[in-house]
């Protein structure tokens, strides 16, 4: 039972640290966005994609293991058999369960805010492109096309 515990307790650290990344991502994404490095954007996306996909296979695996461990959740979402080991654990150990469950509440508050913002920049570039989208549909026919400049003359011979 105490090997189940400390490997729910490195798929928590690792969920922590997943989270953690995806936070990062999600704030250094946002100069991608503004700058319309379409380049960019696109590795960002990979990149969130990824560390979503890593985190749904974490929770998947933590949500197995807490059925293994049995008994029902506590109000921190853990197994009852993880509350039970906490209250036999050290004070050390305790304190580093503890610190595990208040970094993943607060890195989750932090991602959930995030995303939002994330989601307004998102929705704002869309407006943004269907603004310039729209007047190049409305425009394009209204100027002349460029004149070619010939190479090798400069612009004030033209003018003459």
């Amino acid at each position: 039972m105490k090997r189940e515990v400390q490997h729910y307790l490195e798929l928590l650290e690792r969920r922590l640290v997943t989270l953690r990344l995806l936070a990062a991502d999600l704030d250094e994404s946002r100069a991608a966005y503004v700058e319309l490095d379409l380049r960019g954007m696109h590795q960002h996306i990979a990149h969130q994609e990824n560390l979503c996909t890593e985190i749904r296979l974490l929770d998947a695996e933590l949500n197995s293991l807490r059925e293994k461990l049995a008994g029902p959740a506590t109000k921190d979402g853990l197994p009852s058999a993880l509350s039970e080991l906490e209250a036999q654990l050290d004070p050390a150990s305790a304190r580093q369960v503890q610190l595990l469950i208040s970094g993943l509440k607060t890195i989750q508050a932090d991602v959930r805010r995030l995303s939002r913002v994330h989601t307004e920049l998102l929705r704002r570039s869309r407006r943004s492109v269907n603004v310039l989208l729209n007047f190049l549909a409305h425009y394009s026919g209204a100027y002349p096309p460029p004149v070619a400049q010939p190479q090798g003359r400069p612009l004030a011979a033209l003018r003459k």
